[in-house]
């Protein structure tokens, strides 16, 4: 199979000409890798201070902005996700709150999965979590000339993630909470 020879290479050969060359080939390969994993693992990707900001809206939706810099020229993925409190109550067609206990919470998360470009080095994106609808088929029942309204809302465990670069934060400043009618 194998011939043990105490011949010398002949520096004259080709394969032995070759032999540096493809030395060097290999070493700048593993050289190469080495530095792009290096930089991939150290990119700079962080969310600015201060721009990550939940801001609800008069319908109950958390608007969700931030600004992440450091990103070189991505397109970068992100989860926006958080935990809502929904509380529904009925209201009669002239506006009245009826002095009643018939109200309706629905506790639920959202979340969405939006992609930006990048531009710049740098992500400047807002991104909307919804308020759970009205329920139609559960409790409570409103009576005749009534209708099952929105009372308020209240989001919580609002977090941000950056899955392209690993990183998350939680979204601890803004508005988190509004009430639409105050109960009687």
């Amino acid at each position: 199979m194998f011939k043990l020879t105490t011949e010398k290479r002949n520096p004259g050969s080709k394969l032995f000409a070759l032999l540096p060359s493809m030395r060097t080939i290999c070493l700048l390969a593993v050289a190469s890798f080495m530095a792009t994993t290096t930089w991939a693992q150290s990119s700079g990707a962080h969310f600015q201070k201060n721009s990550v900001r939940g801001d609800i809206q008069s319908n109950g939706d958390l608007l969700v902005s931030w600004v992440e810099a450091g990103l070189g020229n991505l397109t970068v993925s992100y989860i926006v996700t958080g935990h809502v409190d929904a509380i529904y109550f009925c209201r009669t067609n002239s506006g009245n709150i009826p002095n009643a206990s018939n109200k309706h919470t629905v506790s639920t998360t959202d979340s969405n999965n939006p992609t930006f470009e990048v531009k710049n080095g740098k992500v400047v994106g807002n991104s909307t979590l919804s308020a759970p609808e009205a329920p139609v088929s559960e409790p409570p029942t409103c009576g005749g000339g009534q209708s099952l309204d929105l009372q308020s809302v209240t989001w919580s465990n609002v977090s941000i993630s950056d899955t392209t670069n690993g990183i998350a934060t939680p979204v601890t400043v803004g508005k988190f909470s509004i009430t639409l009618f105050p109960a009687p």
